[in-house]
């Protein structure tokens, strides 16, 4: 096979890498003027420094940092480098997005081959591009949020809350389980056990075909909301959005009854209602507890391989920023979710199983957060008094 056949998938990795540079451009826009209450349209980009305007040609992404070497051009002043790797990071997030979901076909959708690109031909399947596209949105906000809050403990609800507008305008013009056919995405009974079956069963297991939304809200559809309807994608998109916030809510409030004290914000019930409008509730709930690993991961890094650093004022120098995990979280669980779905499909469609899990779950958070309890400062306890 010749060099040049590869030259149509060299060209939209470059143009997708591209369009994620400039996603990261805006984010660092979005990154140091929210948190400040500013508008992210005007005025143009300036140093916060002299506030002189910058420059176009210095705003290009990459090029325009390491040509000033991180400096500004009229007064010197030195730029964070969170700006050249936030636009780093978003371009290669989008390129292996893009390679997952378009190129290799990761979410195993049988509407179309797991190659897009013939050698002869140098659009891939439009189809993918769409889901990309839509997809390449919650990364971004993603991405968004997680910076903010790693920077400034806040998460902006103007992120959140667009990325849920986005996510439940896109479930209704790509309900599941597009881009499969409607009567081929239905999950048909088997005859010996009748109409309308839960999916549940071990016969069902690995056989929900995933979309857009990985799966509906519940199996089988009900008749008022058949697949492929805007009804099904809206429905799924709510519920997910719903539970994605109460979820935060309930865990926030049962292990601070126990813990005494603050320990979840609720921009992180935001993102995560953000999520669940995009991929559904089963991801969104599970995501909570794979978020709450990563975050760990990611605090055990930074002490290890970042000197630490003062963090915004009033905030405690042990406070854990739970965006960036949450954020990973939802990506972890979302792109393994074609072999992480089958083996949790049972307790996801049966409400009883749904039931006993949500019992054990707050059980065990309202004890950890008995145990986890900080006895009382009596130098701080006689100051009140």
């Amino acid at each position: 096979m010749e060099w040049w056949s590869y030259l149509p998938v060299a060209f939209w990795c470059l143009l997708v890498f591209a369009y994620g540079l400039a996603w990261g451009s805006f984010i660092n826009v979005l990154v140091a003027r929210l948190p400040l209450e500013k508008s992210i349209v005007w005025p143009s980009s300036r140093c916060f420094s002299c506030f002189t305007r910058i420059r176009f040609t210095d705003n290009i992404p990459i090029l325009g940092y390491l040509r000033l070497r991180g400096r500004c051009r009229a007064c010197g002043a030195a730029f964070s480098s969170r700006y050249l790797w936030v636009e780093v990071g978003t371009g290669v997030a989008f390129l292996a997005l893009y390679g997952f979901e378009v190129l290799a076909n990761g979410h195993g959708i049988a509407a179309y081959k797991s190659a897009y690109f013939a050698l002869d031909m140098a659009l891939p399947d439009w189809r993918a591009g769409v889901m990309f596209a839509y997809h390449s949105f919650l990364v971004a906000c993603l991405i968004a949020a997680a910076v903010i809050d790693a920077e400034h403990r806040i998460i902006p609800p103007l992120v959140p809350y667009t990325g849920l507008a986005v996510g439940l305008l896109g479930a209704a013009l790509m309900p599941w389980p597009w881009p499969n056919p409607a009567a081929a995405g239905y999950v048909p009974s088997p005859p010996e056990l009748g109409p309308g079956a839960p999916w549940s069963l071990m016969e069902f297991w690995g056989k929900v075909p995933p979309g857009v939304q990985p799966w509906p809200f519940w199996g089988p559809p009900p008749a008022w909301a058949p697949p492929g309807s805007w009804q099904l994608g809206l429905t799924t998109a709510a519920v997910g959005a719903l539970a994605g916030s109460l979820v935060v809510r309930l865990i926030k409030g049962l292990f601070e009854l126990g813990f005494g004290r603050e320990a979840l914000g609720l921009g992180d019930a935001d993102l995560l209602m953000m999520a669940g409008a995009f991929l559904g509730w089963q991801i969104a709930v599970l995501s909570l507890f794979a978020g709450a690993v990563m975050a760990l991961v990611l605090k055990v890094l930074g002490a290890v391989l970042v000197r630490a650093e003062p963090g915004p004022a009033g905030s405690d120098a042990r406070e854990l920023p739970f965006g960036p995990g949450l954020a990973l979280g939802v990506v972890v669980t979302w792109l393994s979710w074609r072999w992480v779905g089958p083996n949790v499909q049972f307790p996801l469609f049966d409400l009883q199983a749904i039931g006993l899990v949500v019992v054990v779950v707050c059980v065990g958070v309202f004890a950890a957060g008995l145990l986890l309890r900080r006895p009382a400062d009596p130098v701080a306890a006689a100051a009140r008094v």
